[in-house]
């Protein structure tokens, strides 16, 4: 299998047509169809199907897709590397971290990690559960901040970081809002927004919901934390999120309640394999670690060492 193969497919997954990769790749149609033909006889998977005028992936396609992804994302990063070590400078710090984060943990913690190391260059990515771990395995990370969950990797390094209550989250004005805490059978009576099936935030509600004997049924799913919490805000429904998650949304048309029972959502730090600590991680971790400490208090615990990166 050559690179050529490859970016020829991610061409036709990116345009849609065999006519548009062609013009992208500047190559001939039939050297395109070619191409694709032979990677799916190398490959023995049928990679796309035809939808009216359009070529979209096939089941086994997306998921060739994603790793052929992470191939490629590695090669289009050379030319920085090669550069980097011409220039014998401080390398770029490669983070990742769920959309979630982004806004009210990641964003802060790096304005304090700048005010230490102005010099620093960094890149921020924001990826979805499913694909976190396996980016990180990949090494197109040195840190990933994610939900816990059972490592499909175990040459990735997995630190805690911090624990918090899961809360109950519900527009201004929601009836919910007048309890202390709300229960999963009160949860039912009303409009739930979930996390779509195979998600870690799905498969956390409906062990809340299954421990209470409760049966989850969904009136909206998303694929996105982000999206469901906006959901929230602008009253399609409720649902059940983290406090960092929510400190991203309008806080004037909001409002959290605890679960009863009590459910914790733990975090963890992620590093690739063969994961060597630098002063620059070290304090990255540490202005992390400081920042859940400043937004939450008392309503996080802190388990990862709040001194060693790992």
């Amino acid at each position: 299998m050559n690179i050529k193969k490859l970016k020829c497919f991610r061409a036709v997954v990116i345009h849609g047509s065999l006519v548009a990769a062609a013009s992208v790749m500047n190559l001939s149609q039939p050297a395109t169809s070619r191409l694709i033909s032979t990677l799916e006889d190398e490959l023995k998977l049928k990679l796309f199907k035809r939808e009216k005028r359009r070529l979209t992936l096939t089941p086994e396609g997306k998921e060739f897709y994603r790793e052929t992804e992470k191939i490629l994302a590695n090669l289009d990063d050379l030319p920085r590397i090669v550069r980097e070590i011409k220039e014998g400078g401080t390398r770029t710090l490669r983070i990742v971290a769920l959309a979630r984060l982004a806004n009210s943990l990641v964003s802060p913690a790096l304005a304090r990690f700048v005010a230490e190391h102005p010099e620093q260059r960094f890149s921020v990515d924001v990826r979805g559960h499913r694909d976190i771990e396996q980016w990180v395995a990949g090494r197109h990370y040195d840190i990933a901040v994610a939900l816990t969950r059972p490592c499909n990797h175990p040459s990735v390094i997995q630190q805690p970081f911090f624990d918090t209550d899961a809360m109950v989250m519900v527009p201004r004005g929601h009836p919910l809002e007048q309890l202390d805490s709300v229960t999963p059978a009160q949860l039912a009576e009303h409009d739930i927004i979930a996390l779509a099936p195979g998600l870690r935030p799905r498969f956390q509600m409906e062990e809340i919901f299954n421990s209470a004997g409760i049966e989850l049924s969904c009136k909206i799913e998303t694929t996105s934390s982000v999206m469901a919490c906006q959901m929230v805000v602008e009253g399609l429904g409720v649902t059940i999120i983290d406090r960092l998650a929510a400190m991203a949304m309008d806080q004037n048309r909001f409002s959290l309640r605890p679960l009863a029972p009590h459910y914790r959502l733990q975090f963890v730090l992620l590093f690739p394999p063969g994961f060597e600590e630098t002063p620059a991680i070290t304090s990255l971790v540490r202005c992390l670690q400081d920042q859940v400490v400043s937004s939450l208090g008392e309503h996080a615990t802190m388990t990862g060492d709040k001194t060693n990166a790992i």
